[in-house]
């Protein structure tokens, strides 16, 4: 059965990605402006269906398919619930990191089927970034450093979670629980060269959406000092091999296949990097429920430097259990300097789509 799905799969991408690129040759840049609204091929609308879910304090609580449970699991973790078109609670985990910036955690499948969940899986993401990763220095005389999600050196100065129809607050206490159809997220961080916080280079103002099986992050960043920026990542996506081993960088005819779980090209001598693709937008897929297309885009080319590096858009093979999709700018030697009083911003989104075939399968 997962075979037959892949195969309808790779078909709808391939006749896609001919349409696409025939479009593309006969509009230009105009076509390309809508790629990051785009859903899959044929996607079909689910029709909305009440959910019971009896495991939230012991009490039975109706929600709909537009609709997300936020769960304050612990005072460092958020775990927004939703259903996907195919039954499955998706798990969104936003977790606070300990010099203070909440990011992305991941996204996972309730396997009990409960909420909150005890029994959950990955399916993409896990301990490693999706947001940005900016590799800099002040002097060319020092070594570069990562700055942002997980390498630190990033400080929180304010926090706010928010109903995005309103802008009213919602703080939900620990073991507690609100029933929303959005989750707006507004940070206000700033980035260091160093752990110190006197080596402050960059304020950023940090914008997410959160909706069932979608995430959107706005990134605002102004420079308040001269810095020298080397090879950086305005947008990634970690995955599980089993959930992403296939990819199709959108605007081209390239397929890539990694090598599977327990498998890996890359080792000490030899990083392996697929794609290196002008795509603003990529499509990732597994072995594992193939029905399950992760799509991954930013906004505009502007933001990755309009491509002029070489890496550009690529997939990394980073080990035996993961591979790693990053839309990237500039080169390491080429010290590219960002001025004081620079402003960046960059629109990200993350989704999950299930493959209408696997629907019609059910």
């Amino acid at each position: 059965m997962n075979k037959l799905i892949m195969i309808l799969i790779l078909l709808t991408l391939v006749v896609s990605a001919i349409f696409y690129i025939s479009e593309y040759n006969n509009e230009g840049e105009a076509s390309k402006t809508n790629l990051v609204t785009q859903s899959l091929p044929n996607q079909t609308v689910v029709k909305q269906e009440k959910k019971y879910i009896k495991n939230i304090k012991n009490s039975k609580v109706t929600i709909e398919n537009d609709e997300m449970v936020i769960y304050r699991t612990k005072d460092n973790e958020v775990q927004i619930y939703s259903f996907l078109p195919d039954d499955n609670i998706l798990i969104t985990v936003f977790e606070r990191k300990a010099w203070g910036t909440w990011n992305i955690g991941g996204w996972y499948i309730a396997k009990d089927k409960k909420i909150p969940s005890k029994n959950y899986y990955l399916i993409a993401g896990g301990h490693s970034d999706w947001e940005y990763a900016l590799r800099v220095r002040k002097d060319l005389k020092k070594k570069y450093g990562f700055s942002g999600g997980s390498h630190g050196k990033e400080y929180m100065k304010t926090l706010k979670l928010l109903n995005p129809d309103d802008d009213s607050n919602i703080w939900v206490k620990k073991g507690d629980f609100k029933i929303v159809k959005q989750l707006k997220i507004e940070e206000k961080t700033f980035l260091t060269t160093t752990p110190e916080y006197n080596t402050k280079y960059a304020e950023v103002e940090r914008t997410y959406i959160v909706s069932p099986a979608e995430i959107s992050l706005k990134s605002n960043f102004k420079f308040t000092s001269n810095v020298f920026m080397g090879t950086s990542y305005v947008c990634m996506l970690p995955m599980p091999k089993e959930y992403g081993r296939y990819v199709w960088f959108e605007g081209t005819l390239d397929f890539v296949t990694t090598p599977k779980k327990g498998e890996t090209v890359a080792n000490t001598n030899i990083e392996n990097y697929y794609g290196k693709e002008k795509s603003t937008e990529v499509r990732v897929w597994g072995d594992t429920n193939p029905a399950y297309v992760f799509e991954v885009s930013i906004l505009n080319k502007d933001m990755v430097d309009n491509f002029k590096n070489s890496l550009k858009t690529f997939y990394w093979d980073i080990n035996k259990e993961a591979n790693k999709l990053y839309f990237s700018k500039f080169e390491t030697d080429q010290d590219e300097k960002i001025n004081k009083g620079t402003e960046w911003e960059n629109y990200s989104e993350w989704k999950l789509h299930v493959a209408p075939e696997a629907l019609a399968m059910k």
